[in-house]
């Protein structure tokens, strides 16, 4: 997101731009959007539309993850830019703006137009600042905004786990507690281990955060891991399988092979971001990715430039995309939206596009405002240097 593709820019002279931090943020945020054009497989039918579904969501469910993972490549490693003080102001009230600003034009435009989005007739005769908090506090205006309450918490845990990070074998512990308690225990709870046994044992709140998991897991394949041989080769195969695991052994899970066909609730354990799948998912695209640094520094400078463009678009584009979604339109929209729904990936690619292609606009309005404004108060601060000197 935006927050990741700024971290990934240099603070200062000695801070190389890292090209392949824009290229993953653009394609996690395209596959944010896919992952909420997908939501029909949370309604499992024996079709071939919702196998396709499972198959899709499998395929992007890194998305949140690698933004857990940029981050972390690019936030725990504060102290060597900048002050706590100033880290704390700078990336807490960055996220926290934003999270206002979408959670108060998402309240207003649900309520002033409840019946023209999915799932906006609840706030019909709602509308304050009570019911705007109330919301707001229990992340029930947008729910896809939870990973903004998330990232925040672990800007808090930042400055306590940046100390830690800088010894290889301290962020290496844990890492493995972090994947023993987030990722195994739930693992073995699935494979019939009795939760008795493990949740008194393993009842660690803060080992059991998987996005704790993803976040130190990027500094550490940033900082720490040493290339091999073949290891884009590699990487790339690793993705394909834990992609074919998930999507495989999710239709298993929500019952595709029996011959009553899926359960009514869809089990979204396997296709999930605290499947061992996902994390080796992640993990390997990173470091795909990453392998090809070299080959993105080569690139045009204007390629470069619209990477940067694009990619610092993004969290604008996650505020807001599920707007696009959710909105039920009129006449041509309608009917586009009904044909778009049967074709899920150009129906991702239209939205995001759509949403990219407000959000720049947005920030260019924004940005010439800004020039505006700050042209007006220079020629008042001369006016009144002049006056001074007339007198």
């Amino acid at each position: 997101m935006n927050e990741a593709s700024d971290g990934s820019m240099p603070t200062n002279a000695s801070r190389p731009r890292l090209y392949f931090v824009y290229v993953l943020n653009i394609l996690s945020c395209i596959a944010v959007v896919t992952l909420h054009t997908t939501l029909s497989v949370y309604t499992p039918k024996p079709t071939g539309a919702w196998v396709w579904a499972v198959v899709l969501q499998s395929v992007v469910i890194f998305a949140v993850p690698i933004f857990f993972m940029i981050s972390g490549m690019n936030l725990l490693g504060y102290r060597r830019r900048e002050s706590t003080a100033q880290f704390m102001r700078k990336r807490c009230w960055k996220i926290g703006k934003a999270l206002m600003l979408g959670s108060i034009v998402c309240y207003v435009v649900f309520c002033l137009f409840p019946y023209s989005f999915f799932g906006a007739e609840q706030y019909v005769g709602t509308g304050g600042m009570i019911d705007f908090c109330r919301r707001f506090m229990s992340n029930h205006i947008n729910d896809v905004y939870w990973f903004l309450y998330s990232i925040i918490y672990l800007y808090v845990l930042t400055p306590i786990l940046s100390l830690a990070v800088g010894n290889k074998r301290c962020l290496q512990y844990m890492l493995a507690l972090c994947g023993l308690v987030g990722v195994l225990v739930p693992l073995a709870n699935r494979l019939g281990v009795n939760p008795m046994y493990t949740g008194t044992v393993f009842n660690w709140p803060l080992f059991s955060t998987v996005p704790l998991l993803y976040f130190l897991a990027g500094y550490y394949l940033h900082t720490y891991w040493r290339p091999i041989r073949h290891q884009a080769a590699i990487a790339a195969a690793a993705y394909v399988a834990a992609t074919i695991g998930m999507a495989v052994l999710g239709l298993w899970s929500n019952g595709y092979y029996r011959p009553g066909g899926p359960g009514p609730a869809y089990d979204a354990y396997v296709v999930g971001i605290s499947s061992p799948f996902c994390v080796v998912q992640a993990c390997a695209l990173f470091l795909l990715f990453q392998s090809c640094e070299t080959r993105f520094q080569t690139c045009e400078v204007s390629t470069k430039r619209m990477l940067g463009k694009v990619a610092g678009a993004s969290l604008g584009v996650y505020l807001f995309h599920i707007l696009f979604i959710n909105w039920t339109g009129f006449g041509f929209v309608a009917v586009l939206k009904s044909a778009l729904a049967t074709h899920l990936v150009l129906y991702a690619v239209v939205v995001y596009l759509c949403t990219l292609a407000v959000v720049l606009a947005g920030k260019a309005a924004l940005g010439r405002c800004t020039v505006a404004i700050r042209w007006m108060r220079g020629i008042r601060r001369t006016a009144v240097r002049g006056s001074h000197g007339v007198q």
